[in-house]
Parts: structure tokens; sequence; C-alpha cells
């Protein structure tokens, strides 16, 4: 194979042409239709039960985050009212687990 000059080291169009390989022509970005992440019905009702469970989860979580933010800042009181928060949270979630076990 013969060697061509290249400028810069990269084929030139005419280079590119002399082996058969045409040029690609310039691509336009295209715009990609988005969707909602989630769809959701809005006469969908959520059961008390599983209303209870989530807002406690929610509950526990934030309760932890206060918690271990406490314990890094050394501020007890954020580390208490976290501590107290995550165990809301933990009762509610049993309410509805017994609501859920009931039937409501």
């Amino acid at each position: 194979m013969a060697k061509h000059k290249t400028k810069d080291g990269v084929l030139t169009e005419a280079d590119l042409a002399t082996y058969g390989i045409l040029p690609k022509p310039p691509v336009e970005p295209t715009l990609v239709k988005s969707y909602p992440a989630t769809t959701r019905r809005k006469d969908k009702v959520i059961k008390p039960s599983t209303q209870d469970r989530t807002e406690g989860k929610l509950h526990e979580v934030k309760g932890k985050v206060k918690e271990e933010v406490g314990k890094a800042m050394n501020a007890s009181d954020l580390e208490v009212s976290g501590e107290a928060e995550k165990n809301v949270g933990k009762v509610q979630n049993w309410i509805g687990r017994a609501e859920k076990a009931v039937g409501e």
C-alpha cells in the first residue's frame, strides 16, 4: 500500500476518494420527543394502609438523615429530633401494616 502524505496526520477527502470512500454528509441533530417519567391516573385512590406505610417510610428516611447530619455536625438537638422522627415513622409504618392485616 502506498503511503500518503497527510495534513496533521489526518487523511483528506481527496485521499479518501482515491480509495472510493465518499465523505459523510453532515448530520443535523434531531430532537427526541420526551415523555413524562411517570403517568398517573388522577382518579387513582391510595388505600389508607398503603398511605400510612408510605408516609411512615418517608419519616423514617427523613429521621435517619437528620440523625446522621446531627452526628456529623455534633448537634445533639438535631440528632435527637432525627431519632424521634425515625421512631414516629416506624410506628406509622406498623400502623399501616396492621390496617392491611385487619383488612382496613
